[in-house]
C-alpha cells in the first residue's frame, strides 16, 4: 500500500495524473500531508496564459481556477454545479461528501469578484444551453457517471499546466487540491476556512489545508 501510494503521489507531482486515487480514503502511518502553497503571483501567471480559442480549454480552466479560489469547492461539486444553483442570495451547494452523512448544505454569498468569476465560467462554456456551469463540448458533465472519473478534464488540466510551466515564470506544478488549500490558507480565520471547506471540525482544516506559515510575535525579552 505504501509503495502504491508513493507511486500515485509521484504521478501527481510529475503531472501524469491530476488526482491521487485514494488520497483521503486510505490513511497510511508514514503518509505526510502535502504542503504546497500556491503563491498569488503563480496564480496571476497561470491566469495570464494566452488562450488559443475563445471558449473551452484554457479559458475554461482559468475560469475554473477563479471560481475554485473563491469558493474552495471540491472538483466533484464544481462539476455538478448547475445554473439553477446560482440564486439571488448566493450559490447553493450540498457538498458530495456530506450528502449521505450530515446532508449539510451551504450558501456561498455573492461578492462582486465571485459574480465576475461565475460569469466568466458561463461565457467559457462550449454549450450555452447546458444546465451545468462547467461542461464538455456536448454540454455534459466532465464526470463519467459510471466510473466517477473526469478523464477529459484531467487531460485538459495537464495540457494547461504544461503550458504554464513552459510559457510563464511558474516552475513548480500545482494541483486543483492545492488551489482548494490556497483558498483555505488565505481565509481570514481558521473558522472561515472551515466553513469554506464544509468541514465538520477545524482539526482537518488546520492540519491539511492551512499551509501558510504561522505569524508569531516575538517574546517580551528583558
Amino acid at each position: 500500500m505504501e509503495v502504491l501510494s508513493h507511486a500515485f503521489t509521484k504521478a501527481v507531482e510529475w503531472g501524469v495524473i491530476n488526482h491521487h486515487p485514494f488520497k483521503g480514503e486510505v490513511r497510511l502511518e508514514s503518509e505526510s500531508s502535502r504542503d504546497r502553497y500556491v503563491e498569488d503571483w503563480e496564480v496571476i501567471e497561470a491566469l495570464s496564459l494566452d488562450p488559443h480559442r475563445k471558449r473551452g480549454s484554457v479559458i475554461a480552466v482559468q475560469a475554473y481556477i477563479r471560481v475554485k479560489l473563491l469558493t474552495a469547492l471540491r472538483r466533484s461539486d464544481l462539476f455538478t454545479l448547475k445554473v439553477s444553483d446560482l440564486r439571488d442570495d448566493g450559490i447553493h451547494v450540498q457538498p458530495h461528501k456530506t450528502a449521505k452523512t450530515t446532508r449539510k448544505r451551504i450558501i456561498i454569498q455573492w461578492s462582486e469578484q465571485l459574480h465576475k468569476a461565475i460569469n466568466a465560467a458561463l461565457a467559457a462554456r462550449p454549450v450555452d444551453i447546458s444546465p451545468l456551469v462547467f461542461c464538455t463540448r456536448t454540454g455534459a458533465s466532465y464526470v463519467n457517471a459510471e466510473t466517477g472519473l473526469a478523464s477529459g478534464w484531467d487531460s485538459m488540466w495537464q495540457r494547461f499546466m504544461a503550458r504554464v510551466l513552459t510559457e510563464t515564470k511558474v516552475t513548480e506544478r500545482f494541483t486543483e487540491h492545492d488551489l482548494r488549500a490556497k483558498c483555505a490558507s488565505d481565509a481570514e480565520s481558521l473558522e472561515h476556512a472551515r466553513q469554506l471547506l464544509a468541514h465538520a471540525d477545524a482539526g482537518l482544516t488546520a492540519r491539511v489545508y492551512r499551509r501558510k506559515p504561522e505569524l508569531v510575535k516575538p517574546g517580551k525579552g528583558v
